[in-house]
């Protein structure tokens, strides 16, 4: 079914290059071609960009708490 294909391999890497795409890989469900393997590297992609979310949260807290601490109430302006 090569004629009925919406996009080429060559259209969906530039496609994956120019949203900044992490996967672009062929399917389908006719074949079964890649199914599983889709849903493996989607699963490795989502769990790596959630461990960089939690260090970058666990880093954004440390900072803040330095922030925190460093405050001086006695200079301020107010009361």
């Amino acid at each position: 079914m090569e004629e009925s294909r919406l996009i080429n391999m060559e259209q969906g890497l530039q496609l994956q290059k120019d949203f900044d795409l992490d996967l672009f890989m062929e399917t389908s469900a006719k074949s079964g071609l890649n199914t599983e393997e889709l849903f493996i590297q989607a699963a490795k992609l989502l769990f790596r960009d959630y461990n960089k979310y939690k260090k970058n949260k666990k880093k954004m807290g440390e900072k803040l708490q330095k922030e925190v601490v460093n405050v001086n109430p006695k200079k301020g302006k107010c009361c």
